[in-house]
């Protein structure tokens, strides 16, 4: 007789069911959705004390962050067109000059800002 196959993940067959209140309820699928789990399986690690671990998503509240993160951005697509230009062969003339040197100037400006910022942020000057 040939031996039975294992599947993987094993096929969970049995079910458990619990109440709880509509609070404690959040709080599990809180602590799930920061996990990057299941409700499910949020429940079976605790009730087999595998350790948990919460991934937190970094969240800039920062509007001056925000606004040269935002910046760069747009920087960044001027640069890329101006790269596409002069990569399927077209010329560098003075307005594309001036747009480079401008953006050039405006990355420097945006890089001392964001350095200023974050020593704000770890609490150096």
């Amino acid at each position: 007789m040939a031996r039975k196959k294992k599947e993987f993940p094993p096929v969970k067959e049995r079910f458990i069911g619990f109440r709880v209140t509509e609070e404690l309820y959040e709080i599990i699928e809180t602590e799930a959705s920061q996990a990057k789990i299941s409700v499910s399986e949020y429940c079976r690690s605790l009730a087999t004390n595998k350790r948990i671990i919460l991934k937190k998503e970094k969240v800039f509240d920062n509007p001056e962050l925000l606004s040269a993160l935002s910046n760069l951005g747009k920087i960044g697509s001027n640069l890329n067109q101006i790269a596409r230009h002069l990569n399927e062969g077209g010329s560098m003339n003075l307005s594309l000059r001036k747009e480079l040197l401008q953006s050039i100037t405006e990355l420097r400006s945006i890089r001392e800002d964001v350095k200023e910022m974050v020593g704000e942020y770890r609490g150096s000057n």
